[in-house]
């Protein structure tokens, strides 16, 4: 039986986190210390007469990149229609937006479009950009970025592309993904899985993140549960430094380090959370966050887009056990939750395995965190998963 083994608390001890080459220190005594700070919890607000998220209110977001159910609205279509008394923006699950307020800018011949509008350029620039119309325009900005970086590699600068996507999770004012049915869940992560091969099939891109945060403390803005894409026309230095590591373990061992890791893992019982047969969710053996938790597929997948339907629908099960049970075991706690994929160009699919992972926020990153990239938890993983299980419905 998973879990049936007493967790072993450690009062303190250092543990090693081979994937991210850092160091972890448990501490739990440091949850005994004084407070006179209240926490903040994660918003209670349950309705909103303007909601931009609601149903009824689609005019508040741009255009729709992606809705699911796809339902075809033509007279003289065969498939399904909206119920009667019911328009078009009245039928629709999930929809996937983008960003009015992005991160990252459109693609980069609508950067270049606007470039007579940045300063940086200088009015100079402005005639020369408008002979040859946008190709001109293109490689000006280019050989432009390329002087700047060789002139000065102090100060490197240049402007992304890519898209900032958001997904709205249901029609309905509801804070939660997990109080949604599975299979409403596994509707999110098709939209998921679709947006991420529509960004792949880019050739300008190379990476892109998936990501959700819930609750004021984990970033959220807006009650009204929502997810985000940011794609990418770079790689981020953690994703490149995960993937160069994963490729180094191959290297040396001859397997993927994540399967060698659920393997002994399931040997050993003591920080699996959650199984199925084809998932896995564990608390990392150097977790840095209290109660953080890791969902895996079982087996070797590098790109998270080539899964099929069933697997979805699986998945979909195991992150509403696993995020109910975070919720029930900590109502007030805020968290964030990342997709990992492999890169668009040059991830290793025999050492890269995608991974989603919870992070919870119920510590603070302190002075020597910021100071040392060396993280001090008070939770051991093998009591939060004893914690998490116990509240498992």
């Amino acid at each position: 039986m998973v879990g049936s083994k007493e967790p072993t608390i450690v009062m303190n001890e250092t543990r090693y986190d081979w994937l991210s080459d850092r160091w972890v220190i448990f501490a739990p005594n440091r949850d005994e210390r004084p407070n006179e700070f209240c926490p903040t919890a994660k918003p209670v607000t349950k309705e909103h007469v303007a909601c931009p998220f609601c149903s009824g209110f689609e005019h508040e977001t741009p255009e729709p990149t992606l809705v699911l159910p796809e339902i075809d609205f033509d007279e003289t279509s065969t498939n399904r229609k909206p119920e009667p008394g019911k328009g078009r923006e009245q039928a629709w699950q999930v929809r996937v937006v983008p960003n009015k307020f992005p991160a990252i800018a459109r693609f980069l011949n609508e950067c270049v479009d606007n470039l007579s509008e940045m300063s940086s350029l200088g009015e100079a620039y402005q005639g020369e950009m408008s002979v040859n119309g946008k190709l001109q325009k293109r490689q000006l900005y280019r050989r432009r970025q390329s002087q700047t970086l060789a002139a000065d590699h102090l100060f490197q600068k240049h402007v992304p592309s890519g898209a900032h996507e958001v997904i709205i999770e249901s029609p309905t004012h509801i804070g939660s993904i997990a109080a949604l049915p599975a299979e409403h869940i596994a509707l999110i992560f098709e939209a998921y899985r679709r947006r991420l091969n529509h960004w792949r099939a880019q050739r300008d891109l190379k990476y892109a993140i998936l990501f959700k945060n819930y609750g004021a403390d984990a970033g959220a803005s807006l009650y009204h549960s929502h997810s985000q894409l940011i794609s990418l026309n770079f790689v981020p230095s953690d994703i490149e430094r995960t993937n160069n590591r994963l490729a180094l373990y191959h290297q040396r061992f001859g397997s993927c380090y994540v399967c060698h890791l659920l393997a002994e893992e399931q040997e050993r019982q003591e920080r699996i959370l959650y199984s199925s047969e084809t998932f896995v969710a564990i608390c990392p053996f150097a977790s840095r966050f209290p109660y953080s938790f890791s969902i895996f597929p079982r087996t070797h997948r590098s790109r998270y887009e080539e899964m099929g339907q069933s697997e979805i629908r699986d998945l979909a099960l195991a992150v509403k056990a696993t995020l109910s049970a975070l919720e029930s075991a900590h109502p007030s706690a805020a968290y964030n939750f990342v997709l990992q994929t492999s890169p668009f160009q040059g991830g290793n699919e025999e050492s890269f395995h995608w991974r989603l992972q919870v992070i919870p926020r119920l510590s603070k990153i302190a002075g020597f965190e910021w100071g040392s990239e060396c993280f001090i938890n008070s939770v051991t993983p093998e009591h939060a998963a004893s914690v998490l299980r116990d509240h498992l419905e």
